[in-house]
């Protein structure tokens, strides 16, 4: 007789170890994700002002050399490109934040 109940109670407990490990898991997952959203949340306001000041800047700086006589460095589609990844970073950034809030 005890070997019946001793056979009943072995799956019971095993799956309330497994629920305590699942949810130490997602406990430890979510735990992370915040210290994360945290960290970025507090570094956004520094990034998009160095991506939007980089984007801004490299437009100027192509403008400038477009208008001189002076050969430019790079050429001026390279110039464009890089405002426009900075642009593209700062969404991705953007969208980073929004994902690991929900």
């Amino acid at each position: 007789m005890s070997t019946e109940f001793g056979r009943q109670s072995a799956p019971e407990e095993s799956g309330v170890i497994v629920n305590l490990l699942l949810a130490a898991f997602w406990f430890t997952l979510n735990l992370i994700r915040w210290l994360i959203l945290i960290v970025l949340a507090f570094l956004e306001p520094f990034v998009r002002l160095l991506l939007s000041a980089i984007a801004v800047l490299s437009v100027l700086a192509g403008l400038v050399y477009l208008g001189s006589s002076v050969p430019p460095p790079i050429p001026f589609w390279v110039t464009l490109c890089v405002a426009l990844g900075c642009l593209i970073l700062m969404s991705i950034y953007q969208g980073i934040l929004f994902l690991l809030s929900r």
